[in-house]
């Protein structure tokens, strides 16, 4: 999920397998959890699925002799970027021009060839009503990508590149779930051992309460969305999207 800053207050509650879905949740006993952290082990069969593959892929560059599909995060955002820079559609004097519905549909065919580049399936593009903090979010319960209508439907230069950056974001996610839950074909099994840690260990649920007090300094501070936002899962999408908006910048698609 992209929300908008570390000072924004009013974020979406979301349970620990699918970040978008709302509930409520007891701060007390969100920070009890995050004081015995330490104590919490993935389980033995997490474990093992973690270490198969690591192995897999060490095997792989040792001798060759398994045929593994990988790809190779230069690669990709060089390859999405080539792609987002060539739509004439996507130019932000072109975008303007379009209406709602038909950004939606050029949303979905960015979604589908990004999918294709990462070498997994598409999601489709839901446009819809949200907090003004929150850019999109990728659900893999619902099986979808959403995007913020207040967003998606402005004219500012500024909110043109935020769907950008969102839609490269949220595609992000989907390939950590396809590498976690389907295939691995990601370079580097160790950091799908993160992501799969990251989605499924138990002491990473409070990390998707959005709120969470704590003395700090001896006053109290809401730290929810700080443990949110340096989560690995959250940090490799900011970081791959950013990797993107960059080479856009490069290739003077974006000023």
């Amino acid at each position: 999920m992209r929300i908008e800053t570390l000072e924004k207050n009013h974020l979406e509650k979301i349970t620990p397998n699918d970040l978008p879905s709302i509930h409520e949740v007891n701060p007390i006993a969100v920070c009890n959890e995050v004081s015995t952290i330490e104590s919490v082990e993935p389980a033995a069969n997490e474990i093992d699925a973690s270490c198969e593959l690591v192995d897999r892929l060490e095997s792989f560059k040792r001798n060759g002799t398994e045929k593994l599909e990988v790809l190779y995060d230069s690669e990709v955002t060089e390859q999405i970027a080539d792609y987002l820079s060539g739509l004439e559609d996507l130019k932000y004097e072109n975008w303007t021009k379009l209406s709602l519905e038909q950004r939606k549909q050029l949303l979905n065919q960015i979604e589908r060839q990004i999918a294709a580049i990462e070498h997994r399936p598409p999601l489709p593009i839901d446009v819809e009503k949200m907090k003004a903090s929150t850019f999109g979010y990728q659900s893999n319960y619902y099986h979808k990508i959403a995007l913020n209508s207040l967003y998606v439907g402005s004219n500012s230069q500024k909110d043109y590149r935020e769907v950008i950056d969102t839609i490269i974001h949220e595609g992000r996610h989907a390939y950590q779930h396809y590498n976690v839950d389907k295939k691995l074909i990601h370079e580097s099994a160790s950091v799908v051992a993160t992501w799969r840690e990251n989605f499924y260990d138990p002491k990473y649920q409070y990390y998707n309460s959005g709120s969470c007090i704590i003395p700090v300094k001896g006053r109290l501070q809401d730290v929810g969305f700080r443990l949110y936002y340096y989560q690995p899962v959250e940090i490799d999408a900011r970081n791959f999207a950013a990797d993107v908006m960059l080479k856009l910048k490069q290739k003077v698609f974006l000023s």
